[in-house]
């Protein structure tokens, strides 16, 4: 029958350099031994671990230079350090194209109050034509009337009552 082989879990692929350079507790390494004897995976993986680490034995070690534990703490210092929010390159950039964009739309909103305002105020003859438009359509028919009074005496005279009863609408 043929094993099935198994993934392995990053948690145990972890473990191996930790288990390759003796940094694991007793119970860790009983583990990674059995996970080793039941798992081709992890031996393979395994092997290729252990000859990339002796290749890398092999290689001239460098000398860090002395200051380098200084810089370093200098550095992780700079980091833990909080920028203040308006110190903040992202956050001067945001306020700047912020406070354009404002202003462009004060600019459209006060020229469309202008125009509102222009608009309205005075009325044009062109307005007052429009808004009168019904009575002008019905011009000619007013003058051929000629009066008010005329009207007012239509509109009181019996047969005009008769007739606006028969069709149902009532001159007020």
């Amino acid at each position: 029958m043929v094993e099935k082989l198994a993934r392995l879990t990053a948690d145990q692929r972890s473990n191996f350099v930790a288990y390759l350079d003796g940094e694991l507790s007793e119970q860790e390494t009983q583990q990674i031994e059995r996970l080793l004897a039941q798992n081709e995976v992890a031996r393979h993986d395994m092997e290729s671990l252990a000859t990339v680490w002796e290749v890398l034995d092999t290689l001239p070690r460098t000398k860090a230079p002395d200051d380098f534990a200084q810089k370093t703490i200098a550095t992780l210092k700079l980091d833990e350090q909080h920028t203040p929010l308006a110190e903040q390159a992202w956050f001067q950039k945001t306020q700047e194209v912020g406070s354009r964009v404002l202003g462009w739309c004060l600019v459209i909103a006060c020229g469309f109050v202008g125009f509102v305002l222009l608009r309205s105020y005075p009325p044009s003859s062109a307005d007052a034509l429009i808004e009168n438009y019904p009575v002008l359509e019905q011009f000619d028919s007013y003058q051929e009337i000629g009066s008010v009074e005329f009207l007012k005496k239509l509109q009181s005279s019996p047969e005009w009552l008769k007739h606006n009863q028969n069709s149902g609408e009532a001159i007020r």
